[in-house]
């Protein structure tokens, strides 16, 4: 009995799950995107949204690359969450950035701002000759994808470029 009672409550403390992603393709996400850049995160600031009640991030990004659409020199994407004016908001599956950091990101067009397509999903980090999504492979449930697609996950950058110029 006292073993079941200490088994349920350390299951009950257990850490609870995020988000859940549903598997989607690299060329699923650049189908659906306005614009995928590759580039450097050159600031990160949080504020208040009209009216004082959420607290969005606007990233600026200085963009080396155009792989889809044609954003320009830089772009401003503004993702839910952050922290202002004592205010502080976590969104789960919303994408992280760090000023500094080299990241390709899918791209929806959001008035005069850009939002990342897919969440999580939609902003990859470079590292070396490599690429990721910031999603824990046990946060996507698994699905079929079209023949030839690769799931978005790590993957090479060079490869990662190639699936995004062409999907149509």
């Amino acid at each position: 009995m006292l073993r079941a009672l200490a088994a349920a409550l350390l299951l009950a403390v257990a850490p609870a799950r995020a988000a859940l992603f549903v598997a989607t393709s690299v060329e699923e996400t650049a189908r659906s995107s306005d614009a995928v850049v590759r580039g450097t995160v050159v600031s990160v600031r949080s504020r208040l949204a009209a009216g004082g009640l959420r607290v969005l991030t606007d990233v600026e990004i200085a963009v080396a690359s155009a792989w889809k659409g044609a954003p320009g020199a830089a772009v401003r994407v503004v993702v839910p969450g952050g922290a202002a004016a004592g205010l502080a908001a976590a969104v789960d599956g919303a994408p992280s950035f760090e000023e500094g950091e080299e990241v390709v990101v899918f791209l929806a067009r959001a008035g005069a701002a850009w939002q990342v397509m897919g969440l999580a999903l939609g902003k990859y980090r470079v590292d070396g000759s490599g690429a990721s999504p910031a999603v824990h492979p046990a946060d996507v449930a698994p699905r079929a994808l079209a023949r030839g697609e690769r799931a978005a996950g790590p993957m090479p950058v060079a490869e990662l470029e190639r699936r995004v110029r062409a999907a149509r």
